[in-house]
């Protein structure tokens, strides 16, 4: 349901832009779409595969970019049938290609072939490093950089002062850290409790 919705959402930020409206009220600001970039890089990984291919997919398929999907090496086979169902839906094969291969190897050669004009990419900070790099040293036609949107792994933190709800704190630090065996780059890495709860705190987890 969460990737259905990913794609509806843009659909209709794509209708929206075709309205003219650019404010839909006081809270909510349409998507604005500049100029496609042309073929996008993407990069996924094994977590989540269906759902991060979908967060990659739906924002440049709207923005008009052609699409080169690279899954992690454990999950090709579920990136292959959510480019097999966009084919089905209606998008052109010529639009949206899936290469499964080695990060080393396939990633590598994506980031650094002149045909891709963008790259977006989830996972570690260490390949994140390596891809700025590569990206870093070329330019488009315009002689503008090409763009890397990285999303890596982080220090989520959670901060506990003494009149939070102990046993609240305790099912959300178990649900954020260990939901999907803790294998999400949003799930809880530091707990930083106030000295005045910590002990029932500690006691309870």
């Amino acid at each position: 349901p969460l990737t259905i919705d990913h794609f509806r959402y843009f659909a209709s930020c794509i209708r929206t832009q075709e309205g003219g409206i650019s404010q839909i009220d006081e809270d909510t600001v349409a998507y604005h779409f500049h100029e496609p970039l042309g073929v996008v890089g993407q990069i996924i990984p094994w977590n989540f595969p269906i759902l991060m291919a979908a967060w990659k997919l739906a924002p440049a398929l709207a923005a008009g970019n052609c699409i080169v999907l690279k899954p992690a090496e454990q999950t090709p086979l579920i990136a292959a049938e959510a480019i097999r169902i966009l084919w089905l839906a209606g998008v052109p094969q010529s639009v949206v290609q899936l290469v499964p291969g080695r990060g080393e190897t396939v990633g590598s050669q994506l980031s650094q072939d002149d045909r891709i004009k963008g790259i977006m990419f989830t996972g570690s900070t260490e390949v994140a490093k390596i891809l700025q790099k590569t990206v870093a040293n070329r330019l488009s036609k315009n002689g503008t950089p090409i763009p890397l949107i990285a999303e890596t792994g982080g220090q989520n933190a959670m901060i506990v002062d003494s009149s939070a709800l102990t046993e609240q704190v305790i099912l959300d630090v178990v649900n954020s850290a260990y939901d999907s065996a803790g294998q999400r780059c949003s799930a809880l890495r530091i707990l930083c409790v106030q000295k005045d709860n910590a002990e029932s705190v500690i006691a309870m987890l």
